[in-house]
C-alpha cells in the first residue's frame, strides 16, 4: 500500500489499472502485491525554456535534433545511413534546414586517418 500511495502515477488512472491488472493476474493467492519493478520511474524530458519566443526554442530544438542525426551519422546527409534518413524527411528539406539554422555539418565527420 505504502508503494502505491508513494509513487507518482505518471501515466495517471491507466498506469494504476494496469498495475492492478497485472498483479490480480499474477498474485497466487489471497494476498494482493505489487513489484517494484512494474513502477519504472521514467525519466522526463527538460522543460523548454519559456522565457524565449516559441519560434526561437523551436529552432534550438530542431537544431539540436538535426546535429544528434549528424553525428549519428557521422555527418553524411544523404544516403540510406545518411541524417536525412534517420530523420525521415527528404536530403533538399535537410539541406535547407541546415543552412537556415546555421550548422556546420563537416565538424560531424570523422576524422582523416
Amino acid at each position: 500500500m505504502e508503494l502505491c500511495q508513494t509513487y507518482p502515477w505518471p501515466g495517471n488512472i491507466r498506469e494504476l489499472q494496469n498495475i492492478i491488472e497485472r498483479s490480480v493476474i499474477l498474485c497466487s493467492g489471497e494476498t494482493f502485491w505489487i513489484d517494484e519493478a512494474w513502477l519504472t520511474i521514467e525519466v522526463q524530458p527538460s522543460q523548454p525554456d519559456l522565457s524565449a519566443p516559441l519560434t526561437e526554442t523551436l529552432q534550438n530544438q530542431e537544431k539540436e535534433i538535426i546535429e544528434a542525426a549528424l553525428a549519428a551519422s557521422g555527418g553524411r546527409v544523404a544516403g540510406p545511413n545518411g541524417a536525412a534518413a534517420k530523420l525521415g524527411i527528404p536530403r533538399s528539406t535537410l539541406d535547407s534546414k541546415i543552412k537556415q539554422l546555421k550548422i556546420r555539418k563537416h565538424k560531424y565527420a570523422p576524422e582523416p586517418q
